[in-house]
């Protein structure tokens, strides 16, 4: 998951008149005139995927991964039509909202860029904690124990982290607490740990792992020559394992995971 700033980076201005001005007829409506209102708009949200692609550089915001063979989709955080309730191949007990989050349709804060797996397994669901109050019409959504985590929340971004399998896992200690759990909800709910995006982060992790040496090495050869050269192959390999934890490179946050678990503070201070 990538972590985007993007209430500190808004779309155009007059794309999201466009959003209020059609939440305002769509809150005129009948209940059972909603939904086809909001399929009739539904080229609204269209509009603003070339904006949100820029602000993750191309990258799914959920996977952290590039979508290459198909087509991007802007998903609805919360779902703009009834939440579906999550029980199969889960575990953990959830609730929610008893009616969709159709006033936040046409909301641009609402919006996040998604690959096809986290899309498509994500569908409808989204899980609150149980005993939480749902958001309604008028309501802050910060208000409810939301059990996804959001990749516009930096917060909630750092509470994932990555075992040497490929596989996500919480980043806190307490593996029973409530953030813990988002993680474990997020992953099943985005299918997180897909075989092909476990397997990419795993080829990641043993790209990290060779750079590692090869500094290392350098290093250990630069202090006993003295040699210019190495000195050179040092700086070249240190730029090379700082690029794969560049924001803007695909699956960043497995490579800046992996080099802030290496023993070496001088190792740790590259993905920073």
């Amino acid at each position: 998951m990538i972590y985007i700033d993007l209430f500190g980076n808004p779309p155009p201005r007059e794309l999201i008149e466009e959003g209020m001005e059609l939440t305002k007829q769509l809150r005129a409506l009948p209940p059972e005139n909603r939904n086809d209102f909001i399929d009739k708009h539904s080229g609204y949200w269209g509009k603003l995927k070339e904006y949100y692609m820029k602000l993750s550089h191309g990258k799914c915001w959920y996977t952290e991964a590039k979508e290459i063979a198909s087509n991007y989709h802007m998903d609805h955080f919360r779902p703009k039509k009834q939440p579906k309730p999550l029980k199969r191949n889960c575990k953990i007990k959830t609730e929610n909202s008893a009616e969709a989050y159709w006033w936040l349709a046409f909301d641009w804060r609402n919006y996040r860029l998604s690959a096809d797996i986290p899309n498509t397994t994500k569908g409808s669901y989204f899980p609150l904690q149980e005993g939480t109050k749902a958001a309604g019409p008028g309501d802050d959504p910060a208000q409810e124990w939301c059990g996804l985590l959001d990749p516009a929340d930096e917060y909630d971004v750092s509470l994932i982290a990555f075992e040497l399998d490929g596989k996500v896992k919480p980043a806190c200690d307490d593996d029973t607490c409530w953030d813990a759990t988002r993680v474990y909800l997020s992953k099943r709910v985005f299918d997180l740990d897909h075989i092909t995006l476990v397997d990419r982060r795993k080829e990641i992790q043993q790209s990290c792992k060779v750079k590692i040496e090869m500094i290392k090495n350098a290093q250990r050869e630069y202090a006993r020559t003295r040699s210019l050269v190495y000195r050179d192959m040092l700086k070249k390999y240190i730029k090379e394992l700082r690029d794969m934890a560049d924001p803007a490179t695909e699956l960043s946050a497995v490579a800046r995971n992996y080099i802030r678990n290496d023993e070496e503070e001088f190792i740790r201070n590259i993905a920073c």
